[in-house]
């Protein structure tokens, strides 16, 4: 058994068209070292409409790699218009690191403009390989069976996909995250929700929570579940992070009073090589209507391997549309 346990680190942020502040430390502290960083953003520096004009995320990433440091390589970043994903790794893996390929699936109007869907960066390291997926899928509370559908396809239609006869991209990696704001919402009136977050009941929101139920039900393709329950999530233990004023810690006061909601979800495919250390929000960070969020984990990898071949030292890009 040659299995080593790295750590991960997975952070999301629907960014509402504004620039990521410059002081990072509350969402990724320095303090705390992982071997990956995997960073996914929505909106980031721009609106969805002008994303889908000019989506260079360039300034962005290298804001990154300068907070994260000589120690840190970027080896893999896909954007599509407005959804973007980028993978740090650090030094001590780079000469396990092959096969680096990126890609997205758009699953905007009529699966065509990207203005939802998600990107993707996968990698091989050692014998293990990963596959990270950042998502931002149809937003409003009477969407979930969308989403659910625009889930399954993002798997099952990924340019990644080799085999058929599996059920979807995720199936042919041994280690799989998919996160971002998956516009997933809590299902009950405005007050109800006020009412029990004033109260700390939590666990009320949560038996409202459209996404729960799904992680639990029968995974298929002709299942109301989709895909979902071939995924978990780490016990929520934070509020609601969606959607908020500006500059404040009210939840939405305009005149469309929408309801708290974890829009913001981090999953990995079940999986007893991945141990969820820690899964929180950083309140402190509030200049988007959603909140950033985080998960920490343990994962193990098979790193006994000789190396890639010369053929596989590249890394590739491929879209789907």
């Amino acid at each position: 058994d040659h299995e080593e346990v790295i750590r991960v680190y997975c952070g999301i942020w629907n960014l509402h068209g504004k620039r990521a502040p410059s002081d990072l430390h509350a969402w990724i502290p320095p303090s705390m070292r992982h071997h990956i960083y995997a960073i996914g953003t929505c909106e980031c520096e721009r609106s969805l409409e002008k994303s889908l004009i000019w989506s260079s995320k360039a300034r962005w990433e290298r804001q990154m790699q300068d907070y994260f440091g000589q120690d840190y390589r970027m080896i893999g970043s896909n954007t599509m218009s407005a959804v973007h994903l980028m993978i740090f790794l650090h030094r001590s893996l780079w000469k396990y690191c092959a096969e680096v390929v990126t890609c997205h699936v758009a699953t905007g109007f009529a699966n065509v403009i990207g203005n939802k869907g998600s990107t993707q960066v996968a990698f091989r390291l050692g014998n293990t390989k990963l596959l990270f997926m950042n998502c931002h899928l149809a937003a409003h509370a009477d969407k979930m069976q969308e989403r659910t559908q625009s889930m399954q396809r993002i798997l099952e239609t990924s340019p990644m996909r080799k085999r058929k006869d599996m059920s979807g991209v995720h199936r042919e990696y041994d280690r799989v995250f998919f996160m971002g704001d998956l516009n997933t919402r809590v299902d009950a009136s405005r007050e109800q929700v006020d009412a029990w977050l004033a109260a700390k009941q939590f666990d009320r929101c949560m038996a409202a929570d459209q996404l729960l139920p799904l992680l639990k039900g029968d995974s298929g393709h002709a299942s109301p579940c989709g895909l979902w329950p071939d995924f978990q999530e780490a016990q929520i233990n934070f509020p609601p992070t969606y959607k908020f004023d500006k500059y404040s810690e009210v939840y939405d006061s305009s005149k469309k009073r929408r309801v708290p909601s974890w829009t913001d979800r981090i999953l990995w495919k079940k999986d007893p090589g991945i141990k969820s250390l820690s899964y929180n929000s950083v309140p402190t960070l509030q200049c988007s209507d959603h909140r950033p969020v985080f998960g920490q984990f343990e994962v193990k990898v098979d790193l006994n391997w000789s190396g890639p071949p010369a053929s596989a030292r590249k890394s590739s890009v491929c879209t789907v549309q």
